[in-house]
């Protein structure tokens, strides 16, 4: 197989048929499209979610924390407790080790949450540093949305940048291989942009407004494997205006030197926003007011067939990208610097 998510025919038939026992406090376990679970206890609600990060080595402590707490601000619900499992190869030094808790610390302490407990090991079979994180965060009953609750009509909302994650860490893993087309300056704004990463402060604010229905986080597979999962969560289509995507200058020198699709490069840092038709430029004022860019790029269709996107006056099929773009990518910069 490749390399990232398994694909959604088989997540179905041996993943979610697989869930163990069958608990009424569990409102939303393991679906298309979902970012993470939620949880109900009394008169509240855990949302709670998991992810590795493999792709990167430099900065595997930042985002491990900044991804998981991504995928609670879905929600519209803050992060507020983070747990994590760190793999070591047989070659990690001290200073290795030290670098990586120094960026959980940081990344923990911006966004004002308290690193609760986990587990660290040595281990045999991986030749980088690993790290599974799992992040909780706590609302009141009701008060979120799911990446299931667009409805037909509902505006697309897209915030900063398409590939925003991918571009920092080809930046920065890759550095020596790019500098061979791509000026030094843009690479270093390519590696500024993992400053970004976090969508807290965007699903936070924006679901304040009350005027949005769903948010997703689009990591693995880009914004183009970002909208597909949140038509299959609300069983939508989309029509997508490609024109209107923003994409930073570094993400377009990169993905042109590499060749490879923006639209399927991993996208943490930016978010999927859903609102009710005609609400989009509340909800854009609102975050342009935070500081975060936002634009409207589509709108969701009731016909879940229909996923297409408009570019250069051209309608096609929204591609449903087999593996993220960074995969491909990461094997041609590792293959030139060994």
């Amino acid at each position: 197989m490749r390399p990232g998510k398994i694909p959604p025919d088989l997540l179905v038939k041996y993943v979610f048929s697989h869930l163990g026992k069958m608990d009424e406090s569990v409102i939303l376990g393991p679906h298309l499209g979902e970012d993470a679970s939620l949880i109900e206890i009394g008169d509240y609600v855990i949302a709670a979610a998991t992810d590795p990060i493999t792709g990167s080595i430099s900065d595997v402590g930042w985002l491990a924390v900044h991804v998981n707490a991504n995928d609670i601000a879905t929600f519209g619900i803050p992060p507020s407790w983070f747990l994590s499992s760190i793999l070591l190869p047989e070659t990690i030094d001290e200073t290795s080790i030290e670098q990586i808790m120094n960026q959980m610390d940081s990344a923990a302490k911006s966004l004002g949450v308290s690193i609760a407990g986990g587990h660290t090991e040595v281990t045999t079979g991986i030749d980088r540093p690993i790290v599974a994180g799992f992040m909780l965060g706590i609302t009141k009953r009701g008060c979120y949305v799911t990446s299931s609750g667009a409805n037909p009509g509902d505006e697309i909302l897209l915030t900063k940048y398409a590939g925003l994650e991918g571009t920092s860490i080809l930046a920065t893993e890759g550095e020596r291989y790019l500098r061979q087309a791509i000026d030094s300056s843009i690479l270093k704004e390519a590696q500024k942009l993992k400053q970004q990463i976090s969508v807290v402060e965007d699903g936070v604010q924006a679901y304040r407004t009350g005027h949005v229905t769903a948010m997703h986080d689009p990591t693995e597979g880009g914004v183009a494997n970002g909208l597909h999962e949140m038509c299959d969560a609300g069983n939508l289509g989309c029509r997508i205006n490609g024109n209107s995507i923003p994409v930073h200058e570094s993400t377009f020198e990169i993905c042109r030197f590499l060749d490879i699709d923006v639209l399927q490069l991993i996208s943490s840092g930016s978010m999927l926003i859903a609102c009710d038709a005609g609400k989009s430029k509340k909800v854009v004022d609102t975050l342009f007011s935070f500081g975060i860019n936002t634009v409207k790029i589509g709108e969701f269709l009731e016909d879940s067939q229909t996923r297409v996107i408009n570019q250069h006056e051209q309608e096609k099929s929204l591609p449903r990208p087999n593996t993220d773009a960074l995969w491909n990518a990461l094997r041609l910069v590792n293959q030139e610097n060994p």
